[in-house]
């Protein structure tokens, strides 16, 4: 580039910890067509986890980010956003039924955040993280509760059934980023680093590179999540 007949450097991409994220997944609208679906293999059960990504959503709710059903279409896992009068709330719904709420008000402002969900079966203990910040934790939630193995996890809407119909909560629209499931729970040293760029805890059990993406669900290519928006 030049500046007043002189030849300057190519400006050096933003250092933001969003710039080494991997793969961005772009859901464009509420259709229960666009999805993106992870298979979670033959392996034995959950009795931990961790869900952590990067989100960018121009909705003004969350609307439901993900789902887990067991191939008998049992319902297992979702976290999803309230309508109505309740847009900045959110479920983390496990088992039969049993939910806690989240706030999500942080991630409603069209920008990019990180968030991390951690769950432990032997006391039943959750934590909620929006960019590092822990933002809701609790205890004897779904305690000795084991989530089966050999389901599908759906990003950017809720199954209801064993032919993924769709649920009762809106679909997400918006970016998704660095998507990951671990089958522990994740301390929080590890999600300060994986927010502030890191890089991601060993082992994860699944991430994007395992999504099989439906209807109008595409990646985009970004060098920083700030250019994807």
């Amino acid at each position: 580039r030049r500046q007043e007949g002189l030849w300057l450097p190519p400006a050096p991409l933003p250092t933001s910890p969003a710039c080494r994220t991997g793969a961005v997944l772009l859901f464009p609208s509420t259709s229960a067509e666009h999805r993106a679906v992870l298979r979670l293999g033959p392996h034995r059960g959950l009795r931990a986890m961790s869900l952590c990504a990067w989100l960018a959503t121009p909705a003004p709710r969350l609307g439901a980010l993900l789902s887990y059903a067991h191939e008998d279409g049992h319902s297992e896992l979702a976290v999803r956003g309230h309508g109505g009068d309740r847009p900045g709330s959110a479920r983390f719904i496990l088992g039969d039924g049993q939910f806690r709420e989240l706030p999500v008000v942080p991630l409603l402002d069209g920008k990019w955040h990180h968030l991390c969900l951690t769950w432990s079966s032997g006391q039943g203990q959750y934590r909620f993280y929006v960019d590092r910040r822990l933002l809701a934790a609790g205890s004897r939630f779904q305690q000795g509760y084991e989530i089966p193995a050999g389901g599908s996890l759906v990003l950017g809407w809720e199954q209801d059934g064993p032919n993924m119909d769709l649920g009762t909560a809106e679909a997400f629209v918006g970016h998704l980023a660095g998507f990951a499931l671990w089958r522990r729970a994740l301390l929080p040293g590890e999600v300060a680093r994986m927010a502030t760029g890191r890089g991601l805890p060993r082992g994860p059990l699944l991430s994007l590179a395992d999504a099989s993406l439906q209807g109008g669900v595409r990646r985009v290519a970004c060098p920083c999540l700030q250019r994807c928006l």
